[in-house]
């Protein structure tokens, strides 16, 4: 399981520690109250009680009698390949072509020999053509016949063909990424989106996307 900064400029690997500074869950440390509780501060009725724990113990039994899996699904397993992928001498007019006919958010963008050189999502598109920067402050508007280099992402995390796909969902929930390219000796061979991650948990519906 890998992770990669790609760029036209070589590769960076990026270890789950790097990626990952802090743990989902912090450790579970009980309180103690100011002061003890007695059954005169919370009266206590006994047949709502008894009907609460034999509801509590029916729920926990059903839990108990789910389907458990200890699957791990990998980048190949879900990701979308082959890629459509823009060259990276296109034109923002190239792109603007794709993003309409395909309704794609993200496109990668590829050298002659098919090695990752950036990416590319829809929200820098808009930007671009309509005036404002990345941090949407006012600028002249652009031309769809400029070179794409003005938008594109020129570091691009990338993950590996092995890679956990519970590594995935997190960096996308952590790190707001929209989708992650997946390279195999620094060329593209697919890439995996939040709707590839939501279709492997509507497949795989008892998957553990813990990691």
């Amino acid at each position: 399981m890998t992770f990669i900064i790609q760029s036209l400029d070589g590769h960076e690997r990026m270890s789950v520690d790097q990626l990952f500074k802090r743990p989902i869950a912090e450790k579970v440390q009980a309180t103690i109250p100011e002061r003890p509780v007695s059954e005169k501060d919370h009266p206590v009725d006994e047949e709502k009680s008894r009907h609460h724990a034999h509801s509590a113990a029916s729920a926990y039994e059903v839990v108990e009698h789910l389907p458990k899996t200890t699957t791990v699904l990998f980048a190949e397993q879900i990701m979308t390949a082959p890629v459509i992928a823009l060259h990276h001498q296109s034109r923002v007019s190239n792109a603007l072509e794709i993003f309409q006919a395909r309704k794609f958010r993200h496109l990668p963008v590829v050298t002659d020999d098919n090695r990752l050189a950036g990416i590319i999502s829809d929200h820098d598109l808009m930007r671009y053509l309509g005036g404002f920067t990345r941090d949407y402050h006012r600028q002249i508007p652009h031309k769809t016949n400029e070179s794409i280099d003005q938008i594109i992402q020129p570091r691009v995390l990338a993950a590996s063909p092995d890679t956990d796909v519970r590594y995935i969902a997190r960096l996308f929930v952590e790190r707001h990424v929209g989708a992650m390219p997946i390279v195999l000796d620094g060329e593209l061979t697919g890439i995996v989106t939040r709707n590839d991650i939501l279709s492997a948990v509507m497949r795989h519906f008892v998957l553990e996307l813990w990691a």
